[in-house]
C-alpha cells in the first residue's frame, strides 16, 4: 500500500514517517508544499491523508480533484497531530481492506 500525506509539520515529518512503519506501511510519500509535477506524483498512490490546517487551498484543491479523478481513498483531517494521522491510517487500511474483500 502506498499512502501519500499532503501537509503536515516539517519538524515531525520523521515521526510521521515512523508511524506509517509501524502500521506496515512501506510506500509514502510526504508533500509540504506543491511540487513540480505534484499530479504525476500523486495519481498511483492508493490513499491520500490531508492535513488541511497547514496545506494551501490550491494544494487541497488539487489534490481532491486528483482523487476523484482516480478513485484514491482521501482522508482529511484539521490536525496534523500524530494521534490524528494514526486514526487516519487506521480507516484508511479498515476501508482499503473492506473494499478488496
Amino acid at each position: 500500500m502506498c499512502v501519500a500525506i499532503i501537509g503536515g509539520i516539517k519538524g515531525i515529518e520523521n515521526k510521521y514517517k515512523t508511524l506509517l512503519k509501524k502500521h506496515g506501511i512501506k510506500k509514502y510519500k510526504i508533500f509540504n508544499t506543491m511540487v513540480p509535477d505534484f499530479q504525476k506524483k500523486i495519481k498511483n498512490v492508493d490513499a491520500l491523508i490531508l492535513f488541511t490546517n497547514t496545506v494551501s487551498h490550491k494544494l487541497s484543491t488539487v489534490s481532491s480533484k486528483i482523487c476523484k479523478k482516480n478513485n484514491i481513498c482521501i482522508k482529511r483531517t484539521h490536525s496534523s497531530s500524530l494521534n490524528k494521522l494514526d486514526e487516519k491510517i487506521k480507516e484508511i487500511k479498515l476501508k482499503l481492506n473492506n473494499k478488496h474483500k
